[in-house]
């Protein structure tokens, strides 16, 4: 880990440091580089990836009670490890190893090392690196086509600036977990998830507890906690549904370990819950971060397809994927389920990840 700053994080941008001090206070001017977001509407999604422990298994939408994966692909043949996995707004589909990126590009059929467009070997100008590489838990797309890597080394996460090529560097670096910042103690990163503002949330645990952080575009100022324990976290915005849904909203869904209730005053918090839930956005921390629909269960992962008004998530236990109405109805149960076609082996408590794509 970098201990050198007490700041919340660190900002790499073409080779200059810039600290932010936490605590609220006026960061440095904006970071100005990179496009401006959201550059295009993000194409209508005709494809659903789904990834159960380095296997790729693809499916056409919409979805039914009868469909199947039309490709069943292994994501890095002989690694031995399932690789980080991120699928870009173009559909490219990005895969690392501890020691080097490889970039598909659609339609994809194969990744074998002969199909990849970009090889990237992972150095330290890209991520901090251990004695066998970098240890990549996620890696992320946001809407302009960048790419993000969240690196349990350091607790860093930085981002190679679209276009990526084969001799991209980190553009920005952000550090969490900083004694005296709001991030302090946070140094095991789980997740990295976007909006369509290409605002950057970050999921990262203490050794006690789990929150989600927020860091807004353009990233100039400190990472703040959301201020709930929220993994698989999937942003909805009402701009993203087709001009006849009858109830578009601005949602913010995921697993949620908390309380369902604001306590009255002078009695107990009630025991938290560990549910699929969604929140109302934007949150508001006054009247209580209490979720406004829930539904029993524990899912692994979760994306939102919200001009079908349905979202896609992979039960923890057993890999089936469940296609839930958009948005989730208190209580709700699946429309259709489709089991995890992996076995056991890939299916059962293992990690998995769901992508859209063009």
């Amino acid at each position: 880990m970098k201990a050198s700053s007490i700041f919340a994080l660190v900002f790499v941008v073409g080779g200059a440091v810039l600290a932010v001090s936490g605590c609220g206070s006026v960061g440095p001017a904006p970071i100005t580089g990179g496009v401006a977001v959201p550059p295009n509407p993000t194409p209508a999604a005709n494809l659903l990836y789904v990834d159960h422990l380095g296997t790729l298994y693809s499916y056409r939408l919409p979805l039914s009670s009868g469909s199947k994966p039309f490709h069943s692909l292994p994501e890095w043949p002989g690694l031995g490890i399932p690789p980080a996995i991120a699928v870009g707004p173009r559909g490219e589909v990005a895969v690392a190893s501890p020691t080097e990126i490889r970039i598909f590009r659609p339609p994809i059929v194969s990744f074998t090392p002969s199909h990849a467009k970009v090889s990237i070997k992972l150095v330290p100008a890209i991520t901090e690196m251990g004695p066998y590489g970098a240890d990549l838990v996620d890696m992320e797309y946001d809407p302009n086509d960048n790419l993000w890597l969240f690196n349990d080394i350091g607790a860093e996460i930085s981002e190679l600036r679209a276009p990526v090529s084969k001799n991209s560097i980190a553009a920005l670096t952000l550090a969490f977990g900083q004694p005296g910042s709001k991030t302090a103690g946070f140094t095991f990163l789980n997740q990295g998830r976007f909006d369509v503002n290409a605002t950057l949330y970050a999921y990262a645990s203490s050794a006690t507890r789990s929150l989600l952080f927020k860091i807004p575009f353009p990233y100039a100022k400190p990472p703040s906690s959301v201020g709930i324990n929220l993994a698989q976290a999937a942003f909805v915005d009402a701009s993203q549904y087709l001009p006849t849904a009858p109830n578009p909203a601005d949602l913010l869904l995921g697993q949620y370990v908390g309380q369902l209730r604001t306590p009255t005053p002078g009695s107990p918090p009630s025991p938290p819950v560990d549910v699929m839930s969604q929140f109302n956005e934007p949150l508001n921390p006054v009247t209580g971060l209490i979720p406004n629909a829930h539904a029993d269960g524990i899912i692994n992962a979760l994306i939102a397809d919200p001009p079908r008004e349905r979202f896609y998530a992979t039960e923890a236990a057993t890999g089936r994927l469940d296609v839930y109405n958009l948005p989730l109805a208190g209580g709700a149960k699946p429309v259709f389920s489709l089991l995890c076609p992996g076995g056991a082996s890939l299916c059962d408590e293992k990690g998995a990840h769901v992508f859209l794509a063009p």
